[in-house]
């Protein structure tokens, strides 16, 4: 059975910023897809969590206008957010032994 990937509260954060932040610029998520090649539904999971590759995320900070301060705040929170959650980490820990 496939493991459905969920975030951790960082992934979490990120997302809902990430939904802020294109809110604020007026696109919607159709529009945001178009700029990443990419479609509307791809823009929808990234703000439900699912992490955006690194050029994803530079693309849609550019496009956003999100000053570079903010940027480097929102890269950490994105690095931070690769970091399993502390239960599946145990889980996946005490399945390998």
């Amino acid at each position: 059975m496939k493991r459905l990937w969920k975030p951790n509260a960082d992934g979490l954060v990120l997302a809902r910023q990430l939904r802020q932040l294109r809110e604020n610029t007026g696109l919607t998520q159709g529009e945001v897809g178009e700029q990443l090649g990419a479609s509307a539904s791809k823009v929808h999971r990234i703000e439900q969590g699912q992490l955006p590759w690194p050029d994803e995320l530079s693309m849609m900070l550019d496009l956003y206008k999100v000053p570079d301060a903010t940027q480097a705040v929102l890269r950490n929170t994105w690095e931070k957010a690769w970091q399993p959650r502390p239960a599946r980490a145990k889980r996946d820990e005490e399945s390998a032994s």
